[in-house]
């Protein structure tokens, strides 16, 4: 079995390369750096928990699990976190659990001390599929996401981490249909948030119904994407929106009025 391959990120926090095609699972600016920023604060988790007692996640591609890590870093104690989490290998995340048991994949805090706290749920969620803790309950699908989240009774969440290998490796998980399904898991002011500029996922985004948004920059990274039915998101550029609503028209003939 092929292992996967260790790469340090800038910010001393550690992450993976894929075993076949190199793809990294991180910027290398840092894995914790992009977790923050990218997913955990792009999605708003803090501001989430001053309306509600409960927070809801889907984390695709959960990877090395920081994305997590950095969620539960980003909420308070008293806010219930249930997660739900689509890998296809889960090889990666046994590698990740080995290298932290030996190592720590953080030299820093706080990324030290988050990743220790989801470390434990994702070693009973590969042996059980789900795991659960004072604060979080996680359930752990492997295998092809497209599959699993049709499967899976939960909806509503309020947060979607978009986050597998790029399109141009991984494009059944950036599918039209498999965007629009992750749409309709998403509450009225949930936020989906991705690295990904690409157009065609943009698009498939739009075409799904969501109104669409620039995300925080990462290092040198793109600005990435951010989605929504009806939270307020800082607006891609207008010429930008116009022609990815020509192309939403090309493909469904829908005209989405830009």
């Amino acid at each position: 079995m092929s292992r996967w391959n260790v790469v340090r990120t800038q910010d001393g926090s550690l992450s993976f390369a894929h075993p076949v095609h190199g793809q990294a699972c991180h910027s290398d600016s840092g894995a914790w750096l992009e977790s923050l920023e990218r997913y955990a604060r792009a999605c708003r988790l803090a501001e989430v928990s001053l309306r509600r007692e409960r927070v809801r996640i889907l984390d695709v591609g959960t990877g090395l699990g920081w994305n997590l890590a950095a969620a539960l870093h980003e909420l308070p104690p008293h806010v219930h976190v249930e997660v739900l989490c689509l890998e296809s290998d889960p090889e990666v995340i046994r590698q990740a659990l080995e290298l932290h048991a030996a190592q720590g994949l953080a030299e820093q805090e706080p990324a030290r001390s988050a990743y220790g706290r989801i470390a434990p749920l994702l070693a009973q969620a590969l042996e059980s599929g789900k795991a659960h803790d004072a604060q979080m309950q996680l359930r752990l699908l492997l295998g092809d996401a497209r599959s699993t989240l049709s499967r899976a009774p939960e909806r509503e969440f309020d947060a979607v981490f978009l986050d597998p290998f790029s399109p141009g490796v991984e494009g059944e998980l950036w599918d039209w249909g498999f965007l629009a399904e992750l749409a309709q898991s998403m509450t009225e002011v949930g936020i989906l948030s991705t690295y990904t500029v690409s157009m065609g996922v943009r698009a498939g985004l739009l075409a799904a119904g969501l109104r669409l948004g620039t995300g925080p920059r990462v290092g040198r990274k793109a600005s990435g994407t951010l989605a929504s039915r009806s939270a307020a998101l800082e607006p891609l550029p207008e010429a930008l929106l116009r022609k990815l609503g020509r192309r939403v028209k090309a493909r469904t003939g829908r005209d989405q009025g830009f």
